[in-house]
Protein backbone atom coordinates (compact mmCIF):
# COMPACT_ATOMS: atom_id res chain seq x y z
CA UNK A 1 0.00 0.00 0.00
CA UNK A 2 2.84 2.30 0.28
CA UNK A 3 3.98 2.48 -3.38
CA UNK A 4 0.50 3.21 -4.46
CA UNK A 5 1.24 0.70 -7.45
CA UNK A 6 -2.30 0.08 -9.23
CA UNK A 7 -1.23 -2.94 -11.12
CA UNK A 8 -2.50 -4.87 -7.78
CA UNK A 9 -5.89 -3.39 -7.95
CA UNK A 10 -8.54 -6.25 -7.84
CA UNK A 11 -5.49 -8.76 -7.34
CA UNK A 12 -6.09 -8.47 -3.58
CA UNK A 13 -7.61 -5.75 -0.46
CA UNK A 14 -6.47 -4.54 2.00
CA UNK A 15 -8.70 -4.30 5.10
CA UNK A 16 -7.69 -2.12 8.10
CA UNK A 17 -9.48 -3.52 11.22
CA UNK A 18 -9.68 0.01 13.15
CA UNK A 19 -11.39 1.93 10.67
CA UNK A 20 -13.61 -1.31 9.18
CA UNK A 21 -12.56 -0.03 5.62
CA UNK A 22 -11.60 -2.02 2.55
CA UNK A 23 -9.17 -0.53 0.28
CA UNK A 24 -7.61 -1.19 -3.10
CA UNK A 25 -3.71 -1.26 -2.95
CA UNK A 26 -3.08 1.95 -4.91
CA UNK A 27 -5.45 4.13 -2.22
CA UNK A 28 -3.73 7.24 -1.33
CA UNK A 29 -5.14 7.55 1.97
CA UNK A 30 -3.22 7.74 4.72
CA UNK A 31 -1.73 4.41 5.44
CA UNK A 32 -2.30 2.51 8.83
CA UNK A 33 -0.74 0.92 11.45
CA UNK A 34 0.60 -2.72 10.34
CA UNK A 35 -0.96 -4.27 13.21
CA UNK A 36 -4.78 -2.88 11.95
CA UNK A 37 -4.10 -3.90 8.35
CA UNK A 38 -5.43 -7.86 6.82
CA UNK A 39 -5.25 -8.59 3.08
CA UNK A 40 -8.11 -10.11 1.63
CA UNK A 41 -8.18 -12.32 -2.02
CA UNK A 42 -11.70 -10.63 -3.00
CA UNK A 43 -13.99 -7.95 -1.95
CA UNK A 44 -16.29 -10.48 -0.75
CA UNK A 45 -14.01 -11.37 2.01
CA UNK A 46 -13.69 -8.60 3.47
CA UNK A 47 -17.34 -7.63 3.45
CA UNK A 48 -17.58 -11.23 4.83
CA UNK A 49 -15.06 -9.63 7.65
CA UNK A 50 -17.34 -6.70 8.44
CA UNK A 51 -15.51 -4.23 6.31
CA UNK A 52 -17.01 -1.57 4.06
CA UNK A 53 -15.27 0.00 0.65
CA UNK A 54 -13.50 2.58 1.17
CA UNK A 55 -14.56 6.11 -0.10
CA UNK A 56 -11.78 7.16 -1.17
CA UNK A 57 -10.42 4.75 -3.87
CA UNK A 58 -14.26 3.66 -4.49
CA UNK A 59 -13.02 -0.33 -3.66
CA UNK A 60 -16.44 -1.30 -3.64
CA UNK A 61 -16.96 -0.22 -6.91
CA UNK A 62 -13.71 -1.71 -8.71
CA UNK A 63 -12.57 -2.00 -11.73
CA UNK A 64 -15.31 1.02 -12.48
CA UNK A 65 -13.64 3.24 -10.29
CA UNK A 66 -14.10 7.02 -11.69
CA UNK A 67 -15.94 9.20 -9.70
CA UNK A 68 -19.61 9.90 -11.19
CA UNK A 69 -18.97 13.11 -12.32
CA UNK A 70 -16.16 12.03 -14.87
CA UNK A 71 -18.88 10.29 -17.77
CA UNK A 72 -21.06 13.37 -18.03
CA UNK A 73 -17.57 15.47 -18.27
CA UNK A 74 -16.18 13.59 -21.28
CA UNK A 75 -19.54 13.22 -23.17
CA UNK A 76 -19.68 17.27 -23.21
CA UNK A 77 -16.02 17.64 -24.07
CA UNK A 78 -16.43 14.98 -26.98
CA UNK A 79 -20.16 16.59 -28.15
CA UNK A 80 -19.01 19.85 -27.76
CA UNK A 81 -16.52 20.85 -30.05
CA UNK A 82 -17.54 24.31 -30.77
CA UNK A 83 -17.92 25.67 -27.39
CA UNK A 84 -14.94 27.14 -25.85
CA UNK A 85 -14.39 26.40 -22.68
CA UNK A 86 -13.57 28.03 -19.16
CA UNK A 87 -13.37 26.67 -15.74
CA UNK A 88 -16.58 27.96 -14.82
CA UNK A 89 -18.31 25.62 -17.71
CA UNK A 90 -16.53 22.83 -16.21
CA UNK A 91 -17.67 23.46 -12.72
CA UNK A 92 -21.25 23.74 -13.68
CA UNK A 93 -21.17 20.32 -15.40
CA UNK A 94 -19.57 18.51 -12.96
CA UNK A 95 -20.57 19.96 -9.78
CA UNK A 96 -17.21 20.01 -8.41
CA UNK A 97 -14.20 21.99 -7.87
CA UNK A 98 -12.20 23.30 -10.60
CA UNK A 99 -8.74 22.02 -8.62
CA UNK A 100 -10.63 18.62 -8.68
CA UNK A 101 -11.37 18.56 -12.23
CA UNK A 102 -7.76 19.91 -13.30
CA UNK A 103 -6.31 17.24 -10.83
CA UNK A 104 -8.15 14.16 -12.42
CA UNK A 105 -6.88 14.88 -15.48
CA UNK A 106 -3.20 15.61 -14.71
CA UNK A 107 -3.67 12.21 -13.07
CA UNK A 108 -5.66 10.12 -16.18
CA UNK A 109 -4.56 12.37 -19.15
CA UNK A 110 -1.56 14.29 -18.47
CA UNK A 111 -2.84 16.70 -19.13
CA UNK A 112 -5.52 19.37 -18.44
CA UNK A 113 -8.91 19.68 -19.18
CA UNK A 114 -8.67 22.55 -21.48
CA UNK A 115 -6.32 20.69 -23.41
CA UNK A 116 -7.67 17.62 -23.47
CA UNK A 117 -10.62 19.46 -24.96
CA UNK A 118 -8.32 21.49 -27.58
CA UNK A 119 -7.00 17.83 -28.94
CA UNK A 120 -10.52 16.68 -29.38
CA UNK A 121 -11.33 19.64 -31.44
CA UNK A 122 -8.18 19.32 -33.45
CA UNK A 123 -8.64 15.70 -33.93
CA UNK A 124 -12.04 16.46 -35.08
CA UNK A 125 -10.74 18.98 -37.24
CA UNK A 126 -7.97 16.96 -38.45
CA UNK A 127 -10.90 14.29 -40.13
CA UNK A 128 -13.02 16.88 -41.78
CA UNK A 129 -10.00 18.30 -43.25
CA UNK A 130 -9.09 14.48 -44.38
CA UNK A 131 -12.65 14.21 -45.94
CA UNK A 132 -11.43 17.38 -48.08
CA UNK A 133 -13.66 19.76 -45.98
CA UNK A 134 -11.92 23.22 -46.58
CA UNK A 135 -9.25 24.01 -43.90
CA UNK A 136 -11.79 27.32 -42.71
CA UNK A 137 -14.42 25.05 -42.54
CA UNK A 138 -13.14 23.00 -40.39
CA UNK A 139 -11.68 25.64 -37.99
CA UNK A 140 -14.79 27.48 -37.71
CA UNK A 141 -16.78 23.69 -37.22
CA UNK A 142 -14.43 23.12 -34.27
CA UNK A 143 -15.22 26.52 -32.38
CA UNK A 144 -12.05 28.43 -33.83
CA UNK A 145 -12.76 31.98 -34.30
CA UNK A 146 -9.40 32.93 -36.36
CA UNK A 147 -7.89 30.79 -38.82
CA UNK A 148 -4.49 32.15 -37.52
CA UNK A 149 -4.84 30.63 -34.33
CA UNK A 150 -6.07 27.04 -35.65
CA UNK A 151 -3.10 26.68 -37.97
CA UNK A 152 -0.76 27.67 -34.77
CA UNK A 153 -2.73 25.02 -33.00
CA UNK A 154 -3.18 22.09 -35.54
CA UNK A 155 0.54 22.57 -36.02
CA UNK A 156 1.67 22.57 -32.81
CA UNK A 157 -0.31 19.09 -31.94
CA UNK A 158 0.39 17.46 -35.70
CA UNK A 159 3.80 18.78 -36.95
CA UNK A 160 1.94 20.27 -39.79
CA UNK A 161 0.19 23.12 -41.03
CA UNK A 162 -3.75 21.94 -42.33
CA UNK A 163 -2.76 21.82 -45.61
CA UNK A 164 -0.20 19.48 -45.83
CA UNK A 165 -3.31 17.09 -44.88
CA UNK A 166 -5.18 17.85 -47.92
CA UNK A 167 -3.95 15.12 -50.11
CA UNK A 168 -3.50 11.77 -48.32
Amino acid sequence: MTDCDSSYNGKFYVGVTSTKIYCLPSCRAKLPLIKNVTFFDTREEAIAFGLRGCKRCRSEFYPNVLPTWVHPLLEYLKQNYKEKLNSDILMKITGVEISTIRRYFKQHHKTTPLAFHRRLRLNYAMSLIRSNSSYLDAAFETGWESSSGFCEAFKKQFGQTPGSYYNE
